[in-house]
């Protein structure tokens, strides 16, 4: 199984250039921002919309209900717009419900259609004679006059104007038809109490002509107020504006002055300092607006959703009492083919009265959200100047994979915090400014370690992959300190794996077709070992040696060895079939498992990543045993128990190596279980063993000489029958192999 890396790692040396280089980026992104603050405001937009709906469902107060006039209204009244003598009975049949206070979302700019008949019908009565009082009391009161009439009696309702164009700056416009530069009496609505800070020239958004409602019906009223919004960038209608300046008066809109009136006309006072608007006061209720004078509108439904009723159900007296007494009325066109709708985040055909009374209703809930510039843009430059140096040190320091959570959770912790502030705080606070330097710098970075310091680390691992192990070449490159001396205690498994009788090989062999052959042998061996995640630690003559388990952990080390000695043998094998060179190479691998140091071993200057230890020795005494026991694989017992695996193999049993005191238990590994090795002839060794063990030396002889028969070449027979003639017919027990060459 292939080695797996370190991940204990979080940082690397500190990098000040990949820092500096952050900071640079940082401030490069920070500034276009800064200079260039439209263009992301789109994006800002619509991600403040969904956080707007990620707070969850705001609920109306129910204080505020909109008399619709829809479909239904449409179906049985007649086609809009109506006869204001209807609108004169809506208007009574609204007034019987007592209602706190009543407000047209409606332009009534043009006089009644029947107008024009009553003047030609009053011509000719005045050619008959009659006098004026004669005329009113044949006439009577026309429609307008009914209508304003009816308004009268209520006393207590808003009409609307609308302005002919709005601009920041002053300028001479020719007003449309229709409309006015000039106010007529009585003059709309404005702030009569006005806080301007010292020395303040903020310009105010300015107008220069109106279109207010005809006389009888301006004159009629309790006051009138500006429908006017003022769409963001992407077209969407998000707020409602507070002022308007028009000549020398600060103008109310509608539906603040609706909301003043049913909080008993607390006064309005509007504060202004020197870069706009700063906030619009109702009593002692502080509303939030922007520098534009914009409040933005939480809205509480798509739409239709708001709390309504339908027209022609007043008008018929349908609708209980309790739905509309003592609360504030709007009557606004919600029906699809009268064409009075907007975009909003919360639909794209929605009616404008509905955006009146989401904003009513804000005021009366308290419901504010504060997106004001003045509040929040110092925040969000703050957070992004900590985003870029924070991800600039973090990058600098940390190792890629740390960095880029470290990253993410930064910017998780500012989109975090902001989505705090607008929940619990009421404060919009923006998203993509912060972001896209954290993002930006982040990214550049990333590029940048690819192709300088990636390249670096490519560049040392190129030199050196022709001389170790690529996992020893990451080690070394992503962690620049595995270059100094020293090791490491670690339990690893070592391979030693020598041509057999190669002095001789050497001997017949011309020596440029030699190192062919040594090539093409070494190359398949090595490959097998690397294949494994060994370390191919040396290669000598004919000798290689290898080991499993350092630098890098591996799930099974031992078993890992095992097998790639297994698949050596097999690909030798190959090779003697297919290639006539190797019809006469033959290999012994010896196999152990223990404690060894790990490191970096040799002077200063030249050095090597080795293992040394106790266990090397075994292994290379083991593999040199191969050619005593005439077998391929040697492996310590306990290389053989830590495996953990199904083998075909057989106990020889203790030996008693050159350089170690005690015996050593080996084992003769010759394929896994499954490989088609037929394992009976070893299991009959294994019961001749365990004879030999409680004492059965004769029988144990006589089952061994049977082996011998069967299988004249086999090495470990040959060994224990001539230790047995050693004995003299002495019982054996545990018999220990000694030798005194490797």
């Amino acid at each position: 199984m292939p080695p797996q890396r370190n991940k204990s790692r979080l940082h690397q040396t500190f990098s000040w250039r990949t820092f500096l280089t952050g900071l640079s980026v940082a401030t490069i992104v920070f500034s276009l921002l800064v200079t260039f603050p439209n263009a992301l405001s789109f994006l800002d937009l619509k991600i403040s919309d969904l956080r707007m709906a990620a707070r969850g469902a705001r609920p109306p107060t129910n204080r505020v209900i909109v008399v619709a006039i829809d479909q239904k209204s449409i179906a049985e009244l007649g086609h809009w717009p109506w006869p204001r003598n209807l609108m004169a009975q809506l208007q009574d049949a609204l007034a019987s419900y007592h209602p706190k206070v009543i407000g047209y979302d409606l332009l009534f700019s043009e006089a009644d259609t029947d107008i024009t008949e009553r003047a030609e019908i009053s011509s000719r009565l005045r050619q008959l004679g009659f006098r004026e009082t004669q005329l009113n009391q044949t006439l009577g009161l026309d429609n307008d006059e009914k209508f304003a009439a009816a308004i009268k009696r209520q006393g207590n309702t808003f009409l609307g104007y609308a302005f002919a164009e709005v601009r920041m700056h002053r300028r001479i416009i020719t007003p449309a038809p229709g409309y006015l530069n000039k106010a007529i009496d009585p003059p709309p609505m404005s702030y009569q109490l006005i806080f301007r800070a010292p020395h303040s020239s903020a310009e105010i958004l300015h107008a220069r002509a109106y279109l207010p409602p005809i006389p009888v019906l301006n004159s009629s009223a309790r006051g009138t107020g500006f429908y006017d919004v003022d769409a963001d960038a992407d077209g969407e209608i998000r707020g409602e504006l507070t002022v308007i300046r028009f000549h020398d008066r600060m103008c109310v809109p509608f539906f603040l002055a609706v909301a003043q009136a049913f909080e008993d006309d607390q006064p309005l006072r509007l504060n202004i300092d020197s870069v706009g608007i700063r906030t619009v006061n109702l009593g002692e209720t502080v509303i939030p607006v922007d520098e534009m004078g914009n409040m933005l509108v939480t809205f509480r439904s798509a739409a239709g959703g708001f709390p309504h009723v339908s027209a022609v159900d007043v008008l018929r007296h349908r609708v209980a009492a309790v739905e509309l007494a003592g609360k504030a009325v709007l009557v606004g066109a919600t029906a699809q083919a009268i064409g009075d709708r907007a975009v909003t985040p919360a639909g794209a055909e929605f009616p404008r009265v509905e955006i009146h009374a989401n904003a009513i209703d804000d005021v009366f809930g308290r419901d504010f959200v504060n997106r004001s510039k003045l509040l929040t843009l110092d925040i969000e430059r703050l957070w992004a100047v900590a985003l870029g140096v924070g991800i600039s040190a973090a990058v600098a320091y940390l190792t890629a994979p740390v960095a880029f959570a470290t990253v993410l959770a930064l910017i998780g912790a500012y989109v975090g915090y902001a989505q705090y502030e607008l929940v619990y705080e009421g404060i919009l606070l923006g998203i993509v400014f912060p972001v896209a330097v954290g993002l930006g710098t982040s990214s550049v970075l990333a590029i940048y370690r690819y192709w300088t310091e990636g390249l670096e680390k490519r560049r040392l691992r190129h030199a050196f992959e022709h001389y170790l192990h690529p996992d020893v070449i990451a080690a070394v490159v992503d962690n620049p300190d595995g270059l100094k001396l020293g090791g490491e205690r670690k339990i690893i498994t070592i391979l030693f794996a020598d041509i057999v009788n190669y002095t001789g090989l050497s001997e017949r062999t011309d020596p440029a077709a030699l190192v062919a052959l040594l090539n093409d042998y070494m190359t398949k061996m090595t490959d097998l070992i690397l294949e494994s995640g060994g370390v191919v630690d040396k290669i000598r003559g004919d000798g290689i040696m290898a080991f499993w388990g350092a630098p890098l952990e591996i799930p099974n080390h031992a078993r890992a060895a095992i097998d790639s000695a297994l698949a050596m043998l097999s690909e030798l094998k190959i090779l003697r079939e297919r290639d006539p060179r190797f019809a006469d190479i033959d290999i012994g691998i010896g196999i152990a498992t223990g404690e060894a140091i790990a490191g970096n071993f040799g002077g200063a200057r030249r050095f090597d990543y080795s293992v040394i230890g106790d266990t090397v020795n075994l292994a290379s005494r083991l593999e040199g045993l191969t050619r005593q026991f005439k077998v391929h694989l040697l492996v310590s017992k306990e290389s053989f128990s830590a495996a953990a695996r199904q083998y075909v193999a057989r106990d020889i049993g203790l030996v008693r190596v050159k350089g170690k005191t005690l015996p050593v238990p080996i084992m003769e590994v010759v394929a896994a279980a499954g490989d088609g090795a037929d394992s009976s002839y070893y299991d009959r060794f294994a019961e001749v063993l365990d004879g030999l063990r409680s004492g059965a030396t004769e029988a144990a002889s006589k089952a061994l000489e049977a082996m011998r028969a069967e299988r004249p070449d086999d090495g470990v027979i040959a060994l224990y029958l001539d230790k047995l003639t050693e004995l003299a017919g002495t019982p054996a027990g545990e018999l220990v192999f000694e030798f005194d060459t490797k």
